[in-house]
């Protein structure tokens, strides 16, 4: 089973050799798309037509006489996504550190690939919701905290209040598939580096796509107890956010503004997340993940701290 902490992930082997994966929703789930794995496999099935790399989806099964839940069931994918320095070292280096530099950017660049998919030619374009990313999320968020938190977090609704007073003209940006969670570690890659497959599209939407793109930036300065991901440095070989920032720009030809807004709007809903996370902690509802509450329950107002000093700087 993978380190996630939402949809569970299971790799079936054959003769010891990994054949299938199968993905289904946390233990205890009782609705909502941000575990609906059958949203999730169409998506990536979708995106199997485009120029997107993901998964060979095999099947999406929705049968109690199968599962107790829906579950999607897909090919397994060579590769290895980064989780720690010693996959960012199996990347690599030749004289210099070009070739980590040349991975980075292949994230940026994968990443313009799926924010220039035509939702509508790929078959997701009943995706739509009516109003912006943002507004809406910003709403979701709140209200799934509010609906299942065990504790009142008065600086979740703080920050809330202050991300809806500042939001960006939604007119200004982009809008096209937002994949909501894109960060290293959401990512398969090949022995030199490049991306084999993107996976984790339980939380991806149709709106702003800059969104993607602060959230990349974010988890770069997220402190590393708070996600469940390690992230490389400039000193390891990784672009800094400018560079990020430009390559991106260049490469999707999307001009990039309010980038902090969207970075504050990702740290936010990391500690939107977080509590969840440490609310099924609490209930015995998160698998046989070996994760402290009470280490889980304290990042959350780091994290939302985090994002109301972002947002005050952008």
């Amino acid at each position: 089973m993978s380190i996630g902490r939402s949809n569970l992930t299971f790799i079936i082997t054959v003769d010891g050799l990994p054949r299938w994966v199968m993905r289904r929703p946390p233990l205890g789930h009782s609705g909502g798309s941000a575990h609906n794995v059958a949203r999730e496999g169409r998506i990536m099935a979708a995106l199997g037509e485009s120029t997107v790399p993901v998964p060979h989806i095999v099947d999406i099964v929705d049968d109690p006489e199968v599962l107790d839940v829906p579950f999607v069931f897909m090919d397994h994918c060579p590769g290895f996504a980064i989780n720690e320095p010693a996959d960012w070292a199996r990347i690599p280096t030749g004289p210099g550190p070009d070739d980590k530099r040349a991975c980075a950017f292949g994230m940026i660049d994968t990443l313009a690939a799926i924010h220039r998919v035509d939702v509508d030619e790929v078959g997701l374009g009943d995706l739509r919701r009516p109003g912006g990313l943002i507004e809406r999320q910003l709403r979701r968020w709140l209200g799934q905290v509010e609906d299942i938190a065990l504790r009142d977090i008065p600086i979740i609704r703080e920050v809330h209040d202050a991300l809806l007073e500042t939001i960006p003209d939604p007119a200004r940006s982009p809008v096209g598939i937002a994949h909501g969670d894109y960060k290293p570690n959401n990512m398969i890659f090949a022995p030199e580096g490049t991306v084999n497959a993107v996976v984790d599209w339980e939380l991806t939407a149709i709106g702003e796509v800059l969104t993607d793109l602060g959230y990349f930036i974010a988890m770069l300065t997220v402190p590393e107890q708070y996600t469940s991901i390690w992230v490389p440095t400039p000193e390891l070989g990784f672009p800094t956010s400018d560079e990020l920032i430009d390559r991106y720009q260049e490469v999707s030809g999307h001009e990039v503004h309010d980038v902090g807004y969207y970075e504050a709007f990702a740290m936010w809903k990391l500690a939107c997340i977080r509590e969840g996370v440490y609310t099924r902690l609490l209930t015995g509802k998160m698998g046989d993940l070996d994760l402290d509450p009470e280490t889980a329950g304290v990042g959350v107002e780091d994290l939302a701290r985090q994002a109301l000093t972002i947002l005050e700087k952008a």
